[in-house]
């Protein structure tokens, strides 16, 4: 008698059993269930066809529906925040604030996805999802219209938290957020999230220079 494998067999009903949909409602449901979270992260940067750069680590700060904040370990003083509306970048060694408005494209490469809707996200990707290590379920959004990012990848525990966050654009090149210690906070101020340089510090304002 001829011994047929399971697992190519199981496989697929494992798959069927994952819903991208649920998922996705699970992340959200977590990031909305306080008003601020925090957890340690690590930053790393890979361009296509060569190995990533060296990674960056520290804080970030996540606020429903849409604010952010991180805070960079090292010398530098860096940091980038999301109020909303507009995004900066402060790196205190060159006493320079960057100021820009995000367009929809920049903002999809933020951690701001964990905020959405699932049925806003279903509309604007394609979305599979399969077990991954550790007992999380990978989750791939590749954008209907096409344009950028070309695709996102999160690894996504069965609480709904998300420890991993890969963004892919056109070109290959990725940037990989790596996410632990994730714990629950209270209101945040508006300040986290627009913070205000010391004085003498040169702002560039959607590419208009001041101090």
């Amino acid at each position: 008698m001829r011994v047929v494998p399971l697992l190519p067999l199981l496989l697929p009903l494992a798959l069927a059993g994952l819903d991208a949909g649920s998922i996705l409602s699970s992340v959200r449901r977590t990031y909305a269930a306080s008003p601020s979270f925090t957890a340690n992260f690590v930053q790393s940067y890979a361009p296509s066809g060569f190995a990533a750069a060296a990674p960056e680590t520290g804080r970030v700060i996540l606020a429903a529906p849409d604010r952010l904040r991180f805070d960079y370990d090292g010398p530098e003083g860096k940091l980038f925040a999301f109020d909303g509306k507009a995004a900066r970048q402060y790196v205190a060694a060159d006493r320079q604030l960057v100021v820009r408005t995000l367009t929809a494209e920049e903002r999809s490469r933020l951690p701001l996805l964990f905020f959405e809707s699932p049925e806003a996200l279903l509309r604007r990707f394609e979305v599979l999802a399969a077990p991954g290590e550790g007992g999380t379920s990978e989750v791939k959004l590749t954008p209907k219209g096409g344009g950028e990012p070309a695709r996102l990848d999160l690894a996504v525990t069965a609480s709904g938290e998300v420890k991993r966050l890969v963004v892919t654009d056109a070109a290959g090149n990725r940037t990989t957020f790596a996410f632990s210690g994730l714990a629950a906070g209270g209101k945040r101020s508006r300040e986290d999230f627009a913070p205000k340089p010391p004085p003498g510090t040169k702002v560039i304002s959607d590419g208009r220079e001041s101090r």
